[in-house]
């Protein structure tokens, strides 16, 4: 560890240890993109306590397409997503906010939903 230490003084890192005795300068960052993904790209948020419902708030930007899996405690929610179509597998029933703010309730299961308008909100 004290080598460590002396590679960190040396290269001057601008970032505390995770912990006092040693640890990585980044791993308190270094999952932030994997759950910024999962909650701000591909949407998934609760829509009830518990994950009894979901919601799914796409927000593609520039992105032709994407894809991903957001373990929950009923079971996996899978979405894939272009600006113009959306397909949810959830476990619980699911809402999709659409980019127009209007809320689209399905059941659980597959369902695919066209998104109408213009590309989802980037917000």
């Amino acid at each position: 560890m004290q080598g460590l230490d002396g590679v960190a003084k040396h290269r001057r890192l601008p970032a505390f240890r995770e912990c006092w005795g040693g640890g990585s300068h980044c791993h308190g960052w270094s999952a932030t993109p994997s759950r910024d993904l999962l909650v701000y790209t591909l949407g998934v948020s609760p829509a009830e306590p518990g994950y009894a419902r979901v919601r799914v708030a796409l927000r593609l930007g520039t992105l032709s397409g994407v894809r991903g899996e957001v373990p929950l405690p009923h079971g996996p929610v899978r979405v894939g997503a272009t600006p113009d179509r959306v397909r949810v597998t959830s476990p619980v029933p699911a809402e999709v906010l659409h980019p127009d703010g209007s809320l689209a309730h399905h059941p659980s299961g597959s369902p695919a939903v066209a998104l109408a308008g213009p590309a989802p909100r980037k917000d």
